[in-house]
């Protein structure tokens, strides 16, 4: 049995009879005859959910969850097996579905040999209420580009696929989370399908969503892409995919260790700097006290008993000679490691109170930068250069989402955004719709292993 390839075996016997005793203590003996075919080309688990034994099924991926994605014939997996027999009247196939997904999450993304999701099998099986189901699934575990973005091997992704074969109630679901003009094979959008295949119901749906016919898109393939000449737009594109690429984990732990550092030291500078700072008058008196730090005190009374109060309280005691090359160094010191901070600190919602945070400590060290400096041209220079260059570090880093919007179709937290942007401009004409689309090529081509 170990050594055929096909075969079939006691386990096949008993999941197609549905003896899930039986099935699972051979299972428990020999493991590896859950993965074996017999001569149809089908798995005891496929056997089991063909002959519609849900109990023997679902006990039979519960003890290993990888027979869920063993391929049979035509590549297809139990899962997808299970999604093109969970009719719309199904609902105990649907809660076998739903539990074959809870033990491997992992197989939504499997496909069979035409390329094809389990999300495609169901829609061609017209199982509409199966393929609502699983794009709740899809969504709620972050996976809608992983699945509804794949094309099977004439092109057609989910959306293509419930135009062709008519599942009003899944395409209304699709359109919502996927870009709406993707061209497959035959150079035709799902709206072409729509109406070529007369799905009403669809057409109506995807009018209604904005979606537009073939003749009405241009689109730039790669291999047309490569036979341009360079422009700035794909030059910042790959700028942008070396950014991000070689700031691996490692890299960025050992940036914002050092950066901290700088913060610290350098705040703690314009805190206790170097003299100390004159003090406030002692209470009863019309006259400041003198200052507290033993240099600055020594270097006044050389200077005459009287000159320390010609001073404000809380302001350096450093010589202005001195304050000219201290404080510009020390807060372009500070202003450019929190730029680094910023940059290399990830903007997603979870990290939005740290954000926050360092905004607050910009502004404090701002506002004592201000109290303890002397009132020349170089304390103005330094407070406005300190605030522009961590203001403008903010905006460069509300771009790149946009940017990455633009550039990257994959699963992350600003998802819909690449999807309304591509719906928006999918089709028009213009030099921004020409330049987005030449950077996304010089992206592609960039990716290519």
């Amino acid at each position: 049995m170990e050594e055929a390839k096909f075969e079939e075996t006691p386990l096949h016997k008993a999941a197609a009879a549905g003896n899930t005793e039986v099935a699972l203590e051979i299972l428990n003996l020999m493991p590896s005859l859950g993965r074996k075919l017999d001569g149809g080309g089908w798995s005891p688990l496929h056997l089991a959910i063909e002959r519609g034994h849900r109990d023997t099924a679902r006990l039979m991926a519960r003890f290993d969850k990888m027979l869920v994605r063993v391929k049979g014939k035509g590549g297809m997996t139990p899962l997808m097996q299970c999604a093109a027999r969970a009719g719309n009247e199904e609902h105990e196939e649907r809660k076998l579905l739903a539990r074959l997904l809870i033990i491997c999450p992992e197989s939504v993304t499997d496909v069979n040999n035409l390329n094809q999701t389990v999300v495609h099998v169901a829609l061609v099986n017209r199982r509409c209420k199966t393929v609502s189901m699983l794009v709740d699934w899809l969504r709620r575990r972050n996976q809608i580009t992983a699945v509804l973005s794949v094309k099977d091997v004439n092109g057609n992704t989910a959306l293509h696929a419930a135009a062709q074969f008519g599942c009003p109630g899944g395409a209304e679901k699709i359109v919502k989370l996927v870009k709406l003009n993707r061209l497959n094979s035959d150079k035709k959008t799902a709206l072409d399908l729509a109406k070529m295949y007369h799905q009403t119901a669809v057409r109506e749906i995807l009018e209604d969503k904005g979606a537009k016919e073939s003749k009405d898109i241009e689109e730039l393939t790669t291999t047309d892409y490569v036979l341009t000449e360079a422009t700035l737009p794909e030059k910042i594109s790959r700028d942008y995919y070396y950014l991000t690429a070689q700031l691996t984990l490692e890299m960025r732990n050992t940036i914002l260790v050092v950066a901290t550092l700088i913060v610290a030291a350098t705040y703690q500078g314009v805190l206790q700097p170097p003299g100390g700072v004159y003090p406030a008058p002692d209470p009863g008196t019309e006259t400041l006290a003198r200052p507290s730090m033993g240099l600055g005190r020594r270097r006044l009374l050389q200077l005459g008993d009287d000159t320390w109060k010609k001073h404000v309280a809380g302001q350096m005691v450093m010589e202005k000679a001195k304050y000219r090359y201290f404080m510009p160094s020390n807060t372009f010191a500070f202003a450019l490691s929190v730029v680094i901070v910023i940059f290399v600190v990830p903007g997603n919602p979870v990290f939005l109170i740290l954000h926050v945070c360092l905004v607050f400590m910009c502004i404090s060290y701002l506002l004592a930068l201000d109290a303890i400096s002397y009132y020349t041209g170089i304390s103005d220079m330094i407070y406005y250069m300190s605030l522009y260059a961590i203001v403008g570090a903010y905006v460069v880093k509300l771009l790149y989402y946009p940017v990455k919007a633009l550039l990257v179709d994959e699963d992350w937290w600003l998802r819909g955004l690449s999807v309304k942007f591509a719906n928006r401009f999918s089709g028009s004409k213009g030099k921004f719709s020409d330049a987005v689309m030449k950077m996304k090529k010089q992206h592609t081509v960039l990716r290519l292993n």
